[in-house]
């Protein structure tokens, strides 16, 4: 059976790096940092390595990945980490957040009634939500354009070419499909690019708006339908992705969703702290939800 999801050689593309095992999968990619300090990574706009298995597969997995020789290491483990597995002498754990929600097999989705109206409201002034499976329209195309624009809008880096690169692989494949709302002018106001994972989880790993009126209603209307359509693939869990934005990680929560923790093992030079201090404090800057 083909890969899908993270661990799928499509998502890294010539990147790759992951271990494919007899015991399992993990979902690694290669780079360099500042162009010559070489890095093992979670695939890039991937939300975590995909490790699932016992104890004994995770560890097997682990072992292997901490064992490869990259000078700097940055694995995003995921919510299905063993609570026994730990990390070997010399790493940084540092423990983040995502957000899920439990889909019925079948059934109306428990949606929260203030977000249910939001999206019936959409409805009634004239938006429409799609969805689009394969790559014949241009919903990935919005996804990749409303994602950089959100991306820019928030002052981060888009790399919009290299997601372009990246959804361009990613459309066809039976794992993934697209979801966009317009407004009653036909124009996509949000949109979002969803995975399928083996575990059964679908998570929401791309996506963007523009900024108006109707964005915070068409954003909610468009996972509403993100959220029935992966129930109908299959779907027991729906995957957020967490945020580190207050704001935003506020939002998901309001869709019932549940913060899960998510462990990241780090490693690097004693020096690399010093040197990349701002990567290093981005890297390792703990989720403060689940403190609360």
């Amino acid at each position: 059976m083909a890969l899908r999801g993270f661990v799928s050689p499509l998502w890294a593309g010539q990147n790759d790096a992951s271990l494919c095992l007899p015991q399992g999968h993990l979902a690694l990619a290669v780079g360099h940092i500042k162009g010559f300090l070489p890095l093992l990574h979670t695939p890039a706009w991937a939300l975590h390595c995909d490790l699932h298995g016992n104890l004994a597969t995770q560890q097997h997995l682990t072992s292997e990945a901490t064992l490869l020789p990259h000078a700097v290491k940055v694995l995003d483990l995921g919510p299905q980490v063993h609570p026994h597995l730990t990390p070997p002498t010399g790493w940084t754990e540092v423990t983040r957040h995502t957000r899920q929600v439990t889909l019925p097999i079948d059934g109306d989705l428990p949606l929260p009634k203030t977000r249910d109206k939001q999206a019936r409201r959409f409805a009634r002034e004239g938006g429409q939500v799609a969805v689009e499976l394969g790559n014949e329209g241009e919903a990935w195309r919005n996804v990749e354009v409303l994602h950089a624009e959100s991306r820019d809008r928030k002052g981060l880096a888009s790399h919009q070419e290299r997601l372009a690169t990246l959804l361009g692989r990613l459309a066809a494949e039976p794992w993934t499909f697209a979801v966009t709302a317009s407004n009653i002018q036909g124009e996509v106001v949000a949109s979002g690019g969803f995975v399928m994972l083996a575990c059964g989880t679908c998570v929401y790993a791309f996506g963007g708006q523009v900024r108006s009126k109707d964005s915070g209603r068409a954003s909610v209307a468009m996972l509403c339908q993100a959220m029935r359509h992966a129930q109908h693939m299959g779907a027991t869990t729906f995957d957020f992705g967490g945020s580190q934005d207050t704001g935003v990680d506020k939002f998901y929560s309001e869709f019932g969703g549940v913060a899960v923790a998510m462990r990241r093992w780090v490693k690097a030079p004693a020096w690399f702290k010093w040197v990349f201090f701002g990567t290093w404090k981005a890297w390792t800057t703990p989720s403060r939800v689940l403190d609360a």
